[in-house]
């Protein structure tokens, strides 16, 4: 990871602009301009760099407008790190321009906050049930906020009265537990807006007789690096590092690939620190994606639907273009008795999902998400599955915007079902 223009230039001029990024960037196939590829974007980090271009809207559409899928690496002939050069370019423009109070009150003063950002969780999910969050939105209360709340409105149809936190006991420890300690990384997402899945997790593991101590953690950080604050994301890493030195844990286990991708990166965020980067990179030993854990690990339950079910998978791009974890988790579906899996074209395409690109850029989203809903139309399936909650967060919402009579779910869910 890039923490700095400097080091994001000397990137960016290993690209030889050979185009072989144009056919897998999501953006490029819908804009087809210069400026919405890997290389174009490259291009304008390096004339910013040398003084020939400015933070003018444009360039800041260019740098922002960018999915950081990772896609264009896993075509790119020099493995040139775009995501990491758009991260230490936008941090560059926020130094420049001011970041935005909205961004600030997030990333400093709520995840780097849990019972803050709880007590906020707790008032917006108030708001949805209550539908008061709709009578906001039309007198415009929240208005400051920015031009897009209705997007984010729509986004989740519901929010969880009780989070992930507050039932954790509804899963008993296992009896004859293994020796291995399990320490599990709850994801923002999974606590706040996917409880269920969350239950599913404890569910697989403690059925497996794995002792599971439920971390307590922050927010992984990688909201606040996509968005170029990389100095809160090195706050958020610090103390998770803490919270996993102190949990004394074998493995640390979480079942958003997001989280479990940026996890890994904190020995890479941490660089310029000797002690943190030691310390991180103990720590990146011991974290494991869930599936990558449980299909390393003897599992001693069945899986089997009485129901049989056809379902199609997702590849989150965390997932597949940064951790290249592509054949586990087909491997976990293939394993639970009565499933028949549909493979959908471009399953490792973006959803258009990407954090809240789907709120800062709602137009390119709805797009990029079109077309992944067709996709998963054509496979005939009747279970979307995935393995991260911000895709599970988009994939709904686009089969309620494009009426696709299509389930999405997480995998440890269609696991944790099969075991019943």
């Amino acid at each position: 990871m890039f923490t700095d223009l400097q080091q994001a230039y000397e990137e960016s001029i290993r690209c030889i602009r050979c185009g072989y990024c144009l056919t897998t960037c999501p953006t490029f196939v819908l804009d087809n301009t210069e400026h919405s590829v890997a290389r174009g974007r490259n291009f304008l980090t390096r004339l910013i760099y040398e003084q020939k271009a400015d933070f003018s809207k444009d360039s800041k559409n260019i740098i922002f407008e960018c999915l950081l899928c990772g896609a264009c690496i896993d075509n790119c002939a020099s493995n040139v790190l775009t995501p990491q050069i758009m991260m230490a370019t936008r941090q560059e423009f926020n130094k420049e321009k001011g970041q935005p109070t909205i961004q600030k009150l997030v990333f400093r003063e709520l995840l780097l906050h849990p019972k803050r950002f709880t007590r906020a969780m707790k008032l917006a999910s108030l708001g949805k049930r209550t539908h008061i969050s709709n009578l906001a939105q039309a007198l415009r209360i929240f208005s400051w906020i920015g031009k897009n709340i209705a997007t984010m409105e729509d986004l989740l149809k519901s929010l969880p009265k009780k989070f992930l936190r507050e039932r954790t006991d509804e899963v008993p420890e296992p009896t004859n537990p293994r020796p291995l300690k399990v320490g599990y990384f709850v994801g923002c997402g999974i606590n706040y807006a996917y409880p269920d899945v969350g239950v599913a997790t404890l569910k697989v593991l403690r059925k497996n007789n794995f002792q599971t101590t439920v971390l307590d953690n922050l927010c992984c950080g990688l909201p606040a690096s996509g968005y170029g604050d990389l100095e809160a994301a090195k706050e958020m890493a610090r103390k998770n590092i803490e919270i996993f030195e102190q949990s004394q844990c074998d493995v640390i286990v979480t079942e958003c690939g997001s989280c479990s991708s940026f996890l890994r990166e904190y020995d890479s965020l941490l660089k310029d620190d000797p002690e943190w980067h030691e310390r991180a990179k103990k720590a990146r030993e011991k974290i494991q994606d869930i599936n990558i854990f449980l299909t390393e690990q003897k599992l001693i339950t069945d899986f089997k639907l009485t129901d049989e079910k056809s379902v199609t998978y997702h590849d989150p791009c965390h997932l597949s273009h940064y951790q290249k974890i592509t054949s586990q988790p087909r491997e976990l579906i293939q394993q639970v008795e009565g499933i028949q899996l549909k493979e959908m074209n471009e399953a490792n395409w973006c959803c258009g999902g990407a954090g809240t690109y789907n709120v800062a850029h709602p137009d390119l989203s709805i797009k990029i998400l079109h077309r992944k809903m067709d996709n998963a139309e054509d496979s005939q399936a009747e279970v979307l599955l995935t393995s991260c909650p911000g895709c599970m967060v988009q994939l709904s919402y686009g089969a309620r915007k494009f009426n696709k009579k299509i389930e999405v779910k997480h995998i440890v869910q269609i696991l944790a079902e099969s075991m019943e």
